[in-house]
């Protein structure tokens, strides 16, 4: 057993490497800088750790959220691995022993976010303590071309210059060539190694269905789809108005931003758990959900891009078994998209006119300072801004620039104050039927009488004394203030401050914005021409992404279906339609027509090695054809009758039919 694999049982507890990550480690451990692009679940993020846990030193990572960041270090350290975290969840105390332990070597992984470099703090320490490698995790949020940008990771690369990191290595789900030209440049690492693999995804069988025409032929054409019958199922629209229409359908669940957080905690724990949910959700939906099942995902409408509409289809099949990925195409949907492009990237005479409002409130201060002042509270000020949208992005784009600083979301503080007898208030509320009365009489008897007085606190505060969540706080908050209560909100958002408070109006380039955005147009257009395309669906995406397809094809899309002999498979045997067979009869109805095609071809993906499918006896007995292929020869299989399906604990599986068995029987096997 070679190093690395040994290594790998060892803090992993895995036996083999999956597709593609050897090749990256081998990079990383020679001291390179790579930028690695790998669909999720391909697993990038082993391809960093095992490397840093056989340095010397500590190795930083710059990841964007909080959730995902914790979800990391938990699984390290429930495997033993020294990891921690810093970000604005941990007091500062914390914050300095995290980072001391990384110092000394007792933390192998630091996962920091973005905003933290540039602390005075945590930059001298880097300065004096640089690790020995950096990861820049979801490396497409560095370039303003990629569909996630955050301003904050622009200086990652001067302060990994200044700090003199010797290695740096980015890693990305989505990214376009031009998006990894754009990461290797802003990172300041130009000789950075490209790496795009793992985009194949045989077993997934995408679709396009044309809804032009009539109004409804969208909700006719989804409720025929989940008509034919019922699986895990993940249905994506580009608004909170469509969801919401999809959720009237029986069975159908909705899920968005625009619900309190029981709602939508109660939609995802519905999608975990139940056998086979069925879920429309905006984009909000999706990060961290984890269901290796869900057979199907469905976009009732266009994806704003390419890099948005694979990362939500590719949440389908990742247990290797076949799964459906369906478009609802209509050219419609292009005006949708286009509106809410125009409102993010808005005028340079609204950027202006934010700019010199901000200016000029400034100017009022007391001494200067952040403004509390949210986009809605700007847009009746604002000349020509059409949404609150629209003023927020002008703001995000002043941010990008350098003209401002915004502070990180706080729910602000506000007064609050009883009217009345506080004692009788709370004599009367005692036996807490009602959320209004829980509340009445468990904060009054928590201040006393220092309630008859304007108080400074926060929901959040209310909430812990209460015993409410805080979306009930501030319902029960709004139904009583004028009653027993008084409640003067305080800001709630995200101040504002100008990076140079003296100057006037800002110097930007006109052409600049105009060409940002023609660049998202084309990435819609570039969705549209995916839609009408006649090619291989597979082909298109992962050539968008950089990966080479040579002569490969999925052999599975609307279009592969439609377009091939499915009589003749070109470099299919009669010898490999035998070994195919007498695998199906061994597997028994174990697994589907993805994951039989997966072993029988010698993949080494997740789900394979998960299910230790590799040391099976039919584990690369057709590895001399690709995965599509043997996929492709599985379904004609199926479709003739020799291999028949079966219901395995709510999983679609295949098993040899009689018909099968006899033409095996036959072969001489």
């Amino acid at each position: 057993m070679d190093n690395l694999t040994s290594n790998l049982q060892k803090f992993f507890n895995f036996e083999e490497f999956l597709d593609y990550q050897r090749p990256v480690i081998e990079k990383i451990m020679s001291g390179r800088d790579i930028c690695v692009v790998m669909p999720t679940g391909a697993g990038k993020s082993l391809c960093y750790q095992l490397p840093a846990l056989l340095r010397d030193g500590y190795t930083l990572i710059i990841s964007p959220l909080i959730a995902l960041m914790y979800d990391q270090v938990d699984s390290l350290r429930r495997k033993g691995i020294p990891a921690a975290f810093i970000n604005s969840t941990v007091n500062f105390n914390e914050q300095l022993q995290a980072a001391e332990a990384a110092a000394r070597g007792e933390i192998k992984l630091l996962y920091v976010a973005p905003e933290r470099l540039q602390t005075d703090y945590f930059n001298n320490f880097m300065r004096r303590n640089p690790p020995e490698m950096l990861i820049v995790d979801e490396a497409h949020c560095i370039s303003e071309w990629g569909h996630d940008f955050r301003p904050s990771y622009r200086h990652i690369g001067k302060i990994a210059a200044e700090t003199g990191i010797r290695q740096l290595c980015a890693f990305t789900a989505t990214a376009t060539p031009a998006v990894c030209d754009d990461i290797r440049t802003q990172l300041q690492r130009d000789d950075m190694e490209l790496l795009v693999a793992g985009f194949r995804r045989p077993n997934l069988a995408f679709k396009v269905i044309e809804c032009e025409g009539r109004k409804d032929a969208k909700l006719t054409a989804l409720k025929r789809i989940l008509s034919e019958n019922r699986q895990p199922t993940l249905i994506y629209a580009a608004t909170r108005q469509a969801v919401d229409e999809i959720a009237q359908l029986p069975g159908v669940t909705g899920y968005h931003a625009g619900m309190t957080p029981e709602e939508r905690n109660a939609a995802q724990e519905y999608f975990m758990h139940d056998p086979a949910p069925v879920l429309a959700a905006t984009n909000a939906f999706g990060m961290g959900i984890d269901r290796p099942d869900v057979r199907r995902v469905i976009h009732y409408q266009l994806s704003g891009s390419l890099e948005a509409y694979y990362q939500e289809a590719g949440r389908a099949g990742r247990d290797g078994e076949s799964a459906e990925c369906i478009l609802l195409f209509s050219y419609a949907d292009r005006y949708i998209h286009k509106f809410l492009i125009e409102m993010n990237n808005p005028p340079p005479e609204i950027i202006r006119s934010v700019y010199r409002e901000l200016y000029w409130r400034t100017g009022e201060l007391p001494e200067p300072g952040e403004l509390e002042v949210t986009a809605a509270a700007l847009k009746d000020d604002i000349h020509g801004a059409k949404s609150d949208g629209q003023v927020s992005a002008a703001l995000g784009i002043l941010e990008k620039l350098g003209f401002i600083r915004r502070s990180a979301r706080k729910s602000g503080t506000g007064q609050l104050r009883f009217k009345g007898d506080i004692t009788r208030l709370r004599l009367l509320h005692q036996e807490e039927k009602t959320q209004r009365s829980r509340f009445i009489h468990r904060v009054t008897g928590h201040f006393g009488i220092k309630a008859e007085n304007f108080m400074d606190i926060d929901v959040e505060t209310l909430a812990a004394v209460a015993g409410l969540s805080t979306e009930q706080i501030k319902r029960v908050i709004t139904a009583l203030n004028g009653d027993c209560l008084e409640w003067v909100a305080g800001f709630s958002g995200r101040s504002v401050a100008l990076t140079d408070p003296a100057l006037a109006m800002p110097d930007f380039n006109d052409q600049e914005l105009s060409a940002h955005l023609e660049y998202e147009i084309s990435r819609l257009d570039e969705m549209v021409n995916y839609a009408r395309s006649g090619r291989c669906r597979q082909v298109e995406l992962i050539e968008y992404f950089g990966e080479k397809s040579d002569s490969w094809q999925c052999g599975c899309c609307d279009n592969c279906a439609g377009n091939s002999d499915m009589a003749r498979i070109p470099g299919v045997k009669a010898e490999d339609i035998r070994i195919a067979l007498r695998c199906a009869d061994l597997m028994n109805g174990r697994v589907g027509i993805g994951k039989l095609a997966q072993i029988l071809a010698g993949s080494r993906n997740a789900s394979v090695i998960a299910g230790n499918w590799h040391r099976n006896c039919c584990f690369g007995t057709l590895r001399h054809l690709k995965s599509a292929t043997v996929e492709k020869l599985l379904r004609q299989l199926s479709e003739s009758g020799d291999l028949e399906k079966v219901n395995r604990s709510g999983y679609p599986c295949i098993k040899l039919s009689e018909s099968g068995r006899r033409k095996l029987l036959n072969s001489g096997n």
